[in-house]
């Protein structure tokens, strides 16, 4: 008896007709809105497991009893990462390939093509064998998979998929919901719409310049109410700071990249890998600088409200000068206590405004430090009559940036450091040093 005869004399796939299906398909809609590979999605720790399984049957040729989860979750495993182009397996791929083109189970043929998506990779073996597979037995489809192959007839074509769906994804207004309504019920799904993902960003790249498609885009990596998408996502990035490498945005399309970006993958600068280690160095760079300008406005903005000095100006016009020359690589703030509660009150300490805190105490508990990088040299300004110092960034000693804890005495306390009060022409004497 064939896996197909068995499936078809089981009686849970043989019960009659319900008079009306229309509650019951709005009711699966819901459920596989949010949960949609609730039933063909093992646990790694038990994949292996339900392989050797079904390969078992398959070696005794018995299949009484055998229900069609067994089959799809074990067909899941199968074609994953570790085991698709495992030569053991061989067999058992080979065998998936035939009961596909003969079985005329629609829940079965359904669990392949999800499999064929979520396993999805152009240049594998597996994914054109699943697909030619599957092309053969479109008419035995159920009706949700015959409307998506009707939406995107390049479904089974491994070779321009992917780009197919990016084109549909171009005109969608809301990415998630447009690819729903598609019949792609989980658009963040490995697979095919990782392979799409970056089909799509390739395609708008040239246009991520306006606020229309930066905004589409990253409603797309972020969709409200769902978890950012990961894969991808440093590809996502370049192509949203590549127009900028050598020009800059305008002041509020700068604030919103820079805060969308920041608020859902987090602060390059103090978290490190990950995504951001996909962002090419010049580009990732981008982002960086508009982070120091920002943290040293905000350092500016901050200590001249809570500390009534008129060398706040001069230092503001020198710091930010220096920024918009190119020659800050990268900035950091640690605030004294009464600076860290004025800049908590400006909403500060997340985003694209975290910043450390200056721990020393007595005379010096209300002392702020902004701490940069500029080519060779670390740089730390303070406030409260406190002196520029200078160090080479090859001193062990010298203060590293991104820290969250910083006693200024400390730094004072270094031995090689320059240092140099604001009295005279402190500037020409900076520029000198650095």
């Amino acid at each position: 008896m064939t896996l197909s005869e068995a499936l078809s004399q089981n009686r849970q796939f043989n019960r009659p007709a319900l008079p009306s299906l229309s509650p019951l398909m709005s009711r699966a809609e819901r459920i596989m809105a949010r949960w949609p590979d609730i039933v063909a999605n093992p646990p790694e720790k038990d994949r292996e497991k339900l392989v050797a399984m079904v390969r078992d049957r398959l070696d005794r040729d018995e299949w009484k009893d055998t229900k069609l989860s067994l089959i799809t979750s074990a067909g899941k495993a199968l074609f994953d990462e570790e085991r698709r182009e495992r030569p053991d397996l061989s067999g058992l791929r080979e065998f998936y390939y035939r009961e596909t083109r003969a079985s005329t189970r629609a829940g079965f043929l359904g669990g392949m093509l999800s499999i064929y998506m979520g396993s999805f990779d152009a240049a594998a073996d597996h994914t054109h064998k699943l697909a030619s597979a599957l092309s053969e037995v479109t008419d035995r489809l159920g009706a949700r998979w015959r409307m998506l192959l009707e939406a995107i007839p390049e479904m089974l074509s491994p070779t321009v998929v992917a780009d197919a769906v990016a084109r549909k994804m171009i005109s969608m207004d809301d990415l998630w919901t447009g690819l729903q309504k598609l019949g792609i019920h989980s658009p963040h799904a490995p697979g095919l719409m990782n392979a799409a993902h970056l089909a799509y960003v390739t395609q708008i790249e040239p246009h991520l310049d306006t606020r229309i498609e930066m905004k589409r885009l990253i409603e797309w990596m972020k969709p409200d109410g769902r978890e950012a998408k990961s894969t991808g996502a440093g590809e996502a990035i370049s192509a949203l700071l590549g127009h900028w490498v050598s020009r800059t945005p305008s002041a509020e399309d700068l604030r919103y990249l820079t805060e969308s970006i920041i608020g859902i993958y987090g602060d390059p600068r103090v978290q490190r890998g990950g995504i951001w280690s996909a962002v090419p160095s010049h580009r990732l760079a981008v982002i960086l600088r508009w982070l120091t300008g920002e943290n040293i406005r905000f350092f500016l903005d901050v200590v001249s409200a809570v500390e009534d000095s008129h060398m706040w100006e001069p230092r503001r016009k020198f710091w930010l000068g220096l920024h918009s020359r190119g020659r800050v690589d990268t900035a950091w703030v640690a605030f004294g206590a009464s600076a860290e509660r004025e800049a908590k009150r400006r909403g500060g300490g997340k985003g694209t405004l975290r910043f450390g805190r200056q721990t020393a105490g007595g005379s010096r508990a209300n002392t702020s430090l902004l701490v940069l990088k500029i080519g060779r040299k670390i740089v730390v300004e303070g406030s409260h009559s406190y002196r520029v110092h200078i160090f080479d960034e090859t001193d062990r000693r010298a203060p590293t940036l991104y820290q969250w804890h910083y006693d200024c005495e400390q730094i004072r306390l270094i031995s090689g450091s320059k240092a140099k009060s604001h009295i005279g022409d402190w500037q020409s004497w900076v520029m000198e040093q650095i």
